[in-house]
């Protein structure tokens, strides 16, 4: 059985990927950078867990996916942000978090489901942000996109009813997009945060997989995960 998981080569992706593998999930993963962290997971995973992974540069494609029997589940989770106030944001930026964050996922979701209507089974998995439902100041454009990716979540659990959907939106988690943060305002976020610290990714994962293969939610659901950001 496989999973394809995108943005696959840091941060949840990879924690995604591994706790997949462990429970022997044959992988289709791509990332848009770090290609040479994308290679290094793959021999990785493909030595410990004795799984199947396909790594690729760039948008999945479905030539890619076409000839690969037994394809479960899609975990949408490739993401970018700037945080930037809006007027400062130019047309390039722009464009890319908006390829990255809603275009990309649009179009492998449309893929995955073309390649499993006949199977009447499926499973896509979208990787929200708590900033799609309350905004955040500085980060529009990312919040805009979370906030569609919700929304695109809810509408096909209507339009395809022998396929599940599910969104997980989740506050602020230990990976490097917390970069784009100062000391200070890192300082700030922590003080508003469950045990004063960022959700474990690993944690992340590992809640991600039990839903999913405990059936623990119903098609169209946002699960919130914020540990108190709001």
């Amino acid at each position: 059985m496989y999973a394809i998981i995108t943005g696959a080569s840091r941060g949840i992706g990879r924690e995604l990927a591994i706790t997949f593998a462990s429970h022997k999930y044959n992988l289709i993963l791509n990332c848009k950078n770090n290609y040479n962290l994308l290679c290094d997971l793959k021999n990785e995973l493909e030595y410990k867990d004795n799984v199947k992974v396909y790594i690729k540069k760039g948008q999945i494609e479905y030539q890619d996916i076409e000839k690969i029997d037994d394809i479960y589940i899609l975990i949408n989770n490739a993401s970018v942000a700037y945080r930037k106030l809006l007027i400062d944001v130019n047309e390039d930026e722009y464009n890319e978090v908006i390829d990255s964050n809603l275009s990309q996922t649009i179009f492998t979701t449309k893929f995955f489901i073309k390649k499993n209507l006949k199977n009447n089974q499926g499973i896509v998995v979208n990787i929200s942000s708590v900033w799609g439902l309350v905004g955040s100041s500085m980060e529009s454009i990312y919040s805009l996109t979370k906030a569609a990716v919700e929304n695109f979540t809810k509408s096909l659990s209507k339009e395809y009813e022998n396929l599940d959907f599910i969104c997980f939106s989740l506050g602020a988690v230990d990976t490097d997009m917390n970069n784009i943060f100062s000391e200070e305002d890192k300082k700030v976020i922590l003080k508003n945060l469950k045990n004063n610290s960022f959700l474990n990714k690993n944690e992340i994962a590992d809640i991600i997989y039990n839903t999913i293969s405990n059936h623990k939610y119903k098609s169209g659901e946002i699960i919130y995960i914020n540990n108190g950001l709001t």
